[in-house]
């Protein structure tokens, strides 16, 4: 995911379309590839470029959406985008099982994950560029020339603050998504009893959650605006967190829960932000610095200071709670 910043500042140079289309092609062949993978060495190997080409085309998704459609419309639209993509993230949870009672096992899950290519042709014949990136090409605004070059001109006046304060927010974003998500099936097994069929159980509800969630970001931040539904949604992730990992109570826990799956819709926001702080020519770059080289830190940091400070505490929850 880190990686990915290699990658997505390059859609100012060359445009949004091409590096879409080579992300969601590349991510399918690697998907493909994986099932190829003979051990734990060549598995990872393959999927951290396929991660990398997955972050990428999700950011560009959001470039393209933020590009194309005026101020007023953009969040709703990259509102529906994340909560179309939310049943993608469930699809695993729902095939996983007939997958490992099939012939080719877990590798199944990943031909699923090839089917984008067949989406290949109609994407190469419906995609075009954004309107602004060929405007700002034609006026002769070129794509910074190496990454320091990049990062001067993103921690020039004007364009400082909105630098560090999208890098930071996306590193707690990242960060308190993690604590929320990550250690949870080990907390409700291992500290609230929960046998295993309680997860197909909420598991609907999740979904759910999180498409009315993603809808809900998009509406209130064309509504009332992107810092203040930021605010909101951040607020209410702390909160949904600490009665999570705090409660005993089934339904507490499960509710929260669903609430959690909800607050994801904070990324939506996060993206729409991010490309509207800053000129064209240097979107994409500033996507891949704030969101990917600085904030997916937040991801790597969350689970070793959670299993440090559960390890010390003797408390998954009491850990989760306090962060």
């Amino acid at each position: 995911s880190i990686a990915a910043w290699g990658l997505l500042r390059l859609a100012d140079r060359f445009g949004r379309r091409p590096l879409l289309l080579l992300s969601a092609a590349g991510f399918s062949v690697g998907s493909l590839v994986t099932m190829a993978a003979v051990d734990l060495q060549s598995y990872t190997a393959i999927q951290f470029v396929t991660r990398a080409l997955l972050v990428t085309q999700i950011a560009v998704a959001y470039l393209i959406v933020g590009e194309t459609l005026p101020p007023a419309l953009r969040g709703r639209a990259n509102g529906l985008l994340g909560a179309t993509g939310s049943f993608g993230a469930a699809l695993p949870f729902l095939v996983i099982g007939p997958a490992l009672d099939s012939g080719l096992g877990w590798r199944l899950l990943f031909l699923v994950g090839a089917a984008p290519l067949a989406l290949m042709p109609v994407l190469l014949w419906k995609l075009r560029e954004t309107p602004v990136w060929i405007a700002a090409r034609s006026r002769g605004r070129l794509a910074a020339s190496s990454p320091l070059e990049e990062l001067r001109r993103l921690v020039e006046p004007g364009r400082r603050k909105a630098f560090i304060a999208m890098g930071l927010l996306w590193l707690v974003i990242n960060f308190a998504s993690s604590v929320s998500s990550l250690f949870f099936t080990l907390y409700v097994v291992n500290e609230r009893g929960w046998p295993a069929t309680d997860f197909a159980r909420i598991a609907p509800f999740g979904l759910a959650g999180a498409f009315a969630g993603y809808l809900l970001a998009g509406w209130l931040s064309d509504l009332i605006g992107r810092r203040l539904t930021l605010s909101l949604f951040m607020a209410a992730l702390g909160v949904l967190t600490i009665l999570c990992y705090s409660s005993t109570g089934w339904f507490a826990i499960a509710g929260a829960f669903v609430g959690l799956q909800a607050m994801l819709g904070v990324w939506v926001v996060a993206f729409t932000l991010n490309s509207e702080l800053f000129p064209t020519d240097l979107r994409g770059a500033a996507n891949g610095w704030c969101h990917s080289l600085v904030g997916r830190w937040g991801v790597v940091i969350a689970p070793v200071v959670l299993g440090a400070l559960g390890t010390q505490l003797g408390s998954i929850g009491q850990a989760a709670t306090l962060l």
